[in-house]
């Protein structure tokens, strides 16, 4: 095991996160020091220090670890020293800064030795939502509505949803309702405006149309807002949800936006992760989607799901562009510590990183090829190659929700099992995580202490 002792620190997560990227969990430590003239030092084998003389802030200690870590290892991951979960934010504070784009390049390089192929990414991103993305407005928010439910579990997921049982809907749903009721009721009286509202889950079109439809309207009057007048998006995600009946009920509404998440459009691959339809089941979602005339039809692609090759991804892309999808993300496979699949292989995430990266160079060139820009990025951890997540959409058909909740300025309301709320102060520049339960069951018992919290929101 590595020991990475990194001398002036009292917290080691930077670091640690930094570490991740060439090691394995099980192979490294950082272990925080505070010594005058630490040079002196007498290491044991595979002990390094770092920040020795006290004199180096975090961004060079960073980068000391990138370079001797990539001599260690021969690796050198492609975003550099960026190890947050949002690689645009540094870019976009220094062109707030003054800076130029080409002044912004060099400082991604210079200060966090990102890569070539990603400062492009970034120029690229940067550039669209400055030109196509309003200024945040601190009072304008947005809602996030969870509906923790899926027909089946996939093998890589570990977020807390449940099987979709009418049982189970039918107690989750009077209490959702309850905290929308009291948010709305809070949010009236607080002269704000919503600028977006996004229902995730989990797959919201595990409820029925008549669920559905109850829903939006409790939405709408509890915050007296319109649904088709401000940007809203239903993850529709999987196409074993989507029928005729719900479809209707959605575009009712007037949503212009939903989701149609296949992953792969190989059926060998559907299998291996636990999903409940074939590619054919996706092709005809799209079919009847298009009859209703949505505006925007989303998809999300995963590069590195298990066997699959860039040509496999290469299909996936061109067969969703074919039928439709003009808004597509591409995900980098993230194997989270509650998923089935890292409980079955540990180490998954720290093998074929050639070809994830040869899947998303394939993926960057048919999206550029087809009109597609790439308009938002985020990372997670323990994505494979230490890679990205892409929003890709032809232009003027982007989500402001998702660039909002990167940007880190917006108040958020999050509502139902597993929302995420964000308060947002803008004197100070600062989030406060406002977070729910994530079991729906104990989001049900909770439920008075769950709403007693969302005075944070507006305190």
């Amino acid at each position: 095991m590595y020991r990475l002792y990194v001398n002036g620190i009292h917290n080691e997560n930077h670091y640690s996160e930094l570490a991740r990227e060439f090691f394995a969990d099980d192979e490294y430590e950082v272990i925080p020091i505070n010594i005058e003239n630490a040079e002196n030092l007498a290491l044991g084998d595979y002990s390094l220090i770092f920040n020795a003389n006290l004199r180096q802030d975090r961004d060079c200690i960073k980068r000391d670890i990138f370079r001797t870590l990539s001599e260690i290892t021969g690796k050198s991951p492609d975003w550099g020293t960026l190890t947050g979960v949002k690689p645009l934010k540094p870019a976009m504070n220094l062109y707030l800064e003054g800076y130029d784009f080409s002044e912004v390049e060099k400082g991604l390089s210079d200060i966090y030795m990102v890569s070539d192929c990603k400062r492009k990414l970034i120029d690229e991103i940067l550039r669209y939502q400055i030109e196509n993305v309003p200024v945040a407005d601190c009072n304008k928010w947005s809602i996030y509505t969870s509906i923790p439910f899926c027909p089946s579990l996939c093998s890589y997921c570990s977020f807390g949803s449940e099987l979709a049982r009418d049982k189970s809907i039918l107690r989750y749903i009077p209490e959702l309702k309850k905290e929308i009721t009291e948010c709305g009721r809070l949010f009236r009286e607080s002269g704000k405006s919503i600028e977006s509202v996004y229902f995730g889950g989990g797959t919201p079109t595990s409820l029925n149309a008549m669920e559905l439809v109850s829903l939006f309207n409790s939405l709408e009057h509890s915050f007296d807002i319109k649904l088709r007048d401000i940007e809203t998006t239903v993850e529709a995600g999987r196409p074993d949800t989507i029928d005729k009946d719900r479809l209707r009920a959605i575009k009712e509404f007037g949503v212009r936006r939903i989701s149609i998440n296949p992953q792969s459009m190989n059926d060998e691959t559907l299998k291996k992760i636990g999903r409940s339809h074939s590619s054919d089941d996706i092709r005809n979602a799209f079919k009847l989607a298009r009859e209703y005339e949505f505006e925007v039809i989303n998809s999300d692609v995963i590069a590195g799901l298990p066997d699959e090759t860039a040509d496999d991804i290469e299909n996936t892309i061109k067969k969703l562009i074919d039928i439709g999808a003009n808004n597509i993300t591409v995900h980098t496979l993230s194997v989270k510590r509650g998923s089935k699949l890292k409980q079955e292989d540990p180490d998954y995430h720290l093998r074929g990183v050639q070809e994830v990266e040869a899947m998303l160079d394939n993926a960057s060139n048919i999206l550029h090829a087809a009109g597609f820009v790439p308009y938002y990025v985020y990372r997670q951890k323990h994505q494979m190659g230490s890679f990205e997540n892409t929003g890709w959409c032809i232009p003027g058909l982007h989500s402001l929700y998702n660039i909002r909740i990167m940007e880190e300025m917006q108040t958020i309301i999050g509502l139902g099992a597993g929302a995420i709320g964000k308060r947002y102060f803008p004197s100070e520049n600062r989030l406060e995580r406002i977070p729910n339960i994530n079991d729906y069951r104990m989001y049900v018992e909770r439920i008075d202490n769950i709403i007693a919290r969302k005075h944070k929101y507006f305190d």
